[in-house]
């Protein structure tokens, strides 16, 4: 979702009906007013123009250009009050495509020279009204920026808006990926493929265990070395008198990297409790390293086969900038505050500071059971974070929600715990409340800690993708 910026389409409205009280150059006028819109969005992404929308038929040309682009969102900005027809001619064929309207006048100030025309040059929000009826009747989710175009709040509210709606649009064409399934027992992590496609556009891919085994099998020790030089960047490697098995762990992470490339992953699941990682007949070792490296460069893999929680990462990760795979382990009654921990994974985009907080080492017993290979443990920096949980649900809209508790992360917690962990603090308290609600509200027992208070662009998300939401 990282590695590359979104694309992102402008469509400007004008209405030749006022061309005769207007001055001279006045369509050039609006088409200059569009061009300064598109710049605004390119702070999200990459951006196309389309120009200005001043006839069904330019609209319809706009649309075709829209669908060749392949944009994961369209920003429409009305510069006057513009026809419906002619901008809803931009999006009606592509339904896929997550819509903005930007209501951006020029002016904040009526004065007493406001004649008629300055009420059809400062007609923005009329514009906005006529397209945004359109999308409505036709049940297109839409979310609407209204402000200054000059106005720097307004700016930032807009470039939020459209970086949730390139995100939406992203994630309709996403693939997550499997390597081995869940573990026994675990159904609350699996999903039916086809209804999560139907419902968002997200197709799960199963990787086979034969083709991972080829990637182990050409994945040289010098690309293991060379990750291993890597990491040191970012964590205090220890192997504890293990060598190899960091380098394992290191061949396993190179790997990974590659199979998620070679298939267009967003991010994904591994179940390295078996053939996939403990057990495997090449390179035997926990997938701990090989799921922090993957989620710190961008493509967050979860544990235990568990792909709805790869999900939450995806999305948690796009929208904070880091995304710590875990649970709610327990609650410290006294600091009423959540134990949050794992078995060992990371994500290098949430330490506090670099090689201070972040440790990896050859795991041993470290991990819950014995296994070969390394673990992770990581402490993340204090401030704003937001617990993302993604789930199906029969009673939500397309049958699955987004689910999202807002709180703060504290100071590192101090104890023998010897992987990732975190104190959080829910807003909603006491915790054994939040808890409830969060149960309640159906998350499974992992989720995605990412930093910032994410729940209305959660929100907002689950609106574009037409799924459910809950904030606890």
């Amino acid at each position: 979702m990282t590695a590359s910026r979104p694309r992102i389409a402008v469509a400007a409205g004008y209405m030749p009906f006022f061309d005769e009280i207007m001055p001279a150059g006045y369509r050039a006028d609006r088409d200059a007013y569009g061009r300064s819109v598109a710049d605004v969005a390119d702070a999200v992404g990459d951006v196309t123009y389309l120009g200005l929308m001043h006839d069904e038929a330019s609209g319809r040309a706009a649309g075709e250009a829209l669908a060749a682009l392949g944009a994961h969102a369209i920003l429409l900005a009305p510069t006057m009050a513009t026809p419906a027809n002619y901008l809803w001619s931009v999006v009606e064929s592509n339904p896929g495509v997550p819509v903005v309207i930007w209501a951006a006048y020029e002016t904040g100030t009526i004065a007493p020279t406001y004649d008629m025309v300055e009420l059809c040059r400062h007609s923005q929000n009329v514009g906005a009204l006529m397209v945004g009826n359109m999308l409505a009747r036709a049940g297109r989710p839409f979310a609407v920026v209204a402000g200054e175009r000059d106005d720097a709040a307004t700016r930032t509210d807009l470039r939020d808006t459209l970086a949730v709606a390139a995100l939406a649009g992203r994630l309709k064409r996403s693939r997550i990926g499997r390597l081995g399934r869940p573990l026994d027992g675990y159904a609350n992590v699996d999903v039916d493929a086809a209804a999560l496609k139907a419902a968002t556009g997200i197709e799960l891919v199963e990787i086979e265990l034969d083709e991972w085994n080829e990637t182990l099998a050409s994945t040289s020790p010098h690309a293991a070395e060379a990750l291993v030089d890597k990491l040191r960047q970012h964590a205090e490697l220890d192997d504890r008198g293990q060598p190899q098995a960091m380098l394992a762990a290191a061949r396993m992470a190179a790997a990974l990297e590659e199979t998620a490339q070679r298939h267009g992953l967003c991010a994904g699941a591994m179940n390295c409790r078996g053939a996939f990682g403990v057990t495997n007949s090449i390179c035997p070792s926990l997938g701990c390293l090989a799921t922090t490296h993957a989620t710190s460069i961008g493509i967050p893999f979860a544990c235990t086969g568990d792909v709805i929680t790869a999900i939450a990462m995806a999305i948690g990760r796009t929208l904070g900038g880091a995304s710590l795979y875990c649970e709610l382990d327990a609650i410290d009654t006294g600091r009423d505050a959540f134990l949050c921990a794992n078995t060992g994974e990371g994500d290098f985009g949430w330490s506090k500071d670099r090689t201070a907080s972040c440790r990896i080492f050859t795991s041993g017993m470290d991990s819950g059971r014995y296994a070969p290979g390394c673990s992770v443990r990581q402490g993340l920096r204090a401030g704003p974070a937001t617990m993302v949980g993604f789930t199906p649900r029969a009673d939500a809209t397309g049958g699955f929600a987004l689910i999202a508790m807002e709180g703060e992360v504290q100071e590192q917690p101090e104890i023998e715990l010897s992987v990732s962990s975190a104190w959080f603090r829910a807003d909603t308290q006491p915790m054994r409340r939040a808890f409830a609600r969060w149960a309640e509200a159906g998350a499974t027992h992992h989720g995605s800690l990412s930093p910032g208070r994410q729940a209305s662009r959660l929100e907002l998300l689950a609106r574009f993708l037409g799924i459910g939401f809950e904030q606890v």
